[in-house]
């Protein structure tokens, strides 16, 4: 029978295993189970900048607070720099998203950015997309998958759909964002064949260079 010593012992190596295990993960559990996203505007004056970071869901108001954010501040910087963090979300505010950078890429110049700990997901991609300069952390994840039809009324994936649609929709999604940013059709290619049949396919940032995918472009 075990002494009284030696199961303390044991918990207490359980409880700080949990204890790690908690403090490891809690950035992606906060983003997954976030409900309404939230901006940080932080100008930096001295260096010409106006740095934006983006955590939840891509979801309204994701776009009008970014843009609220650059009518606030646009006079005061020449850099935008917008840190990203997200599980993705709506296709549609996404895409909203993705036109107004576009539009800021016109007189602004614009860094996308996902930090240490951090995840770039799904529709959260093409968003990262859009920056001129795209940074990332050598352990940062990002995640694709196919186009989604989900259900109106539950929002549950519709399974309904025949293969042919969503292997149709996803090639017009990868050509409209990712072909448009410059990510070869190789690479492309790989990871279409990777994803089919509902797969989703995680990369770290460090991967995604080592391929040559040309999303992430320089590590931080």
């Amino acid at each position: 029978m075990p002494s009284p010593w030696r199961n303390r012992l044991i918990w207490g190596a359980m409880i700080l295993l949990l204890v790690v295990l908690a403090f490891k993960t809690r950035d992606h559990f906060e983003i997954y189970f976030a409900g309404v996203g939230k901006l940080d505007i932080r100008p930096v004056p001295g260096d010409d900048t106006l740095y934006l970071s983006w955590r939840g869901k891509i979801d309204a108001p994701m776009a009008s607070r970014i843009a609220e954010a650059f009518e606030r501040h646009k006079g005061e910087a020449h850099k935008i720099i917008l840190s990203l963090s997200s599980p993705g979300g709506s296709l549609d505010q996404g895409a909203d998203v993705a036109r107004l950078l576009g539009r800021i890429r016109q007189t602004h110049s614009l860094v996308t950015l996902v930090e240490t700990g951090g995840i770039c997901a799904s529709m959260c991609v093409p968003i990262y997309l859009q920056g001129q300069l795209r940074l990332a952390a050598p352990g940062a994840e990002f995640m694709f998958h196919e186009v989604a039809f989900r259900d109106f009324f539950s929002k549950k994936r519709d399974s309904s759909v025949p293969e042919k649609a969503i292997g149709s929709e996803t090639d017009r999604f990868f050509e409209k964002y990712f072909e448009a940013a410059g990510v070869p059709q190789s690479w492309i290619n790989s990871v279409r064949a990777q994803m089919t049949g509902g797969h989703e396919v995680w990369k770290t940032a460090r991967e995604l260079v080592d391929e040559h995918a040309d999303i992430v472009q320089q590590l931080i």
